[in-house]
């Protein structure tokens, strides 16, 4: 096998904003030999992060038209290389790993891929994704949390992210289901993760997720809240997709849980307060906070903010209604980006990459 071709995607997928760390074990190079051949890596390494025709592609590299589309067009199938349709002609684009290729396997996932992509979390990759000040995903209420007199953005509003798509894929967790497969199993939904636009396209034509209604998602957000699960919208106004999140399995929320501080890295515009004359002391918010951010003093219900992440998933279940959303000050309030590609943008630069 010739491993020279690896370390060079590796560099590749490194130089893209989310980056790809090397480690001392190699992983990161046993997971690129398990998912591209050796032809497929040499492709990858070609590709820009900005969508060219597989003719561009060709031209570029001086290389047969027809072999270089079906290629790029395989590898997209097999979640290796973003693809998207433009003017009703295919175009191909390099793709970071997370969020993007590992995304990408949900379809593909065995035990031995699994314990990979575990291993490099734990060695690498979960450290990566909180070093930028500028997170991948922002963290908003659910639905239920919010109060009718509340003034609230249109990005911080899950009704309001729905209604607003056009196109809605649906997929399973990917990180739920390694967590199932390493013999972890999480009771919470699997079906969980929205795709919207163009990218929902591409996973509803890959088989990677299925198109649903505006109403059908609604339903899922309900089943989620009722589940616990943390909605983390991708941080952009216009946002390509929200997972449903649990501190048990998603590498992001597990690495933000154990920061001693995890509202200092999630961009989030609002917290929890306890009314202490209606507490009843019954400890359901504790069952329910994914960032233990809610401890027990004199039988009552204490918030610590340095924790809290502004989910509002312990105000939905509270049953004596002890428990409320309210907005950050004003100089706190954050305002996503407008675009992803701002977002990226921005990582990069944060994390030197441009």
């Amino acid at each position: 096998m010739n491993e020279t071709i690896y370390e060079r995607l590796r560099e590749h997928l490194d130089s893209l904003p989310t980056g790809y760390p090397k480690t001392q074990s190699g992983v990161e190079l046993k997971i690129l030999q398990k998912l591209f051949t050796e032809e497929e890596a040499e492709m990858a390494c070609q590709l820009k992060p900005l969508p060219e025709s597989a003719e561009q592609i060709a031209q570029r590299l001086v290389r047969n038209p027809e072999k270089v589309a079906d290629l790029l067009y395989q590898m997209s199938r097999k979640g290796l290389i973003l693809r998207l349709k433009i003017d009703g002609v295919n175009q191909y684009m390099a793709m970071m790993f997370i969020v993007g290729i590992l995304e990408y396997q949900v379809k593909n996932l065995d035990r031995e891929l699994c314990e990979l992509f575990e291993a490099y979390g734990q060695e690498a990759m979960y450290k990566e994704l909180i070093r930028p000040q500028t997170p991948q995903l922002r963290v908003i209420p659910v639905q239920e949390s919010l109060e009718a007199a509340m003034e609230v953005k249109p990005y911080d509003e899950l009704r309001k992210i729905i209604e607003a798509q056009k196109t809605i894929a649906l997929a399973e967790c990917i990180c739920r289901k390694k967590s199932s497969l390493l013999g972890h199993p999480c009771s919470k939904p699997l079906e969980s993760c929205f795709i919207f636009g163009a990218m929902g396209e591409y996973y509803i034509e890959n088989g990677f997720g299925r198109r649903i209604t505006k109403e059908e998602a609604l339903n899922v957000l309900q089943k989620s809240e009722e589940a616990g699960l943390v909605p983390s919208p991708a941080n952009a106004q216009k946002t390509g997709g929200m997972c449903n999140c649990c501190a048990c399995c998603c590498g992001m929320l597990k690495a933000i849980k154990l920061h001693p501080h995890p509202s200092s890295l999630v961009k989030s515009n609002y917290f929890a307060r306890v009314d202490e004359d209606l507490c009843a002391g019954c400890e359901t918010c504790l069952e329910r906070c994914q960032m233990e951010a809610i401890f027990m003093e004199e039988d009552l219900a204490k918030i610590d903010l340095k924790r809290c992440v502004g989910c509002g998933l312990c105000v939905t279940t509270c049953p004596t209604k002890a428990l409320s959303l309210y907005p950050k000050k004003p100089k706190e309030l954050y305002t996503p980006p407008a675009k992803p590609m701002e977002t990226y943008l921005q990582i990069a630069k944060e994390m030197g990459k441009i």
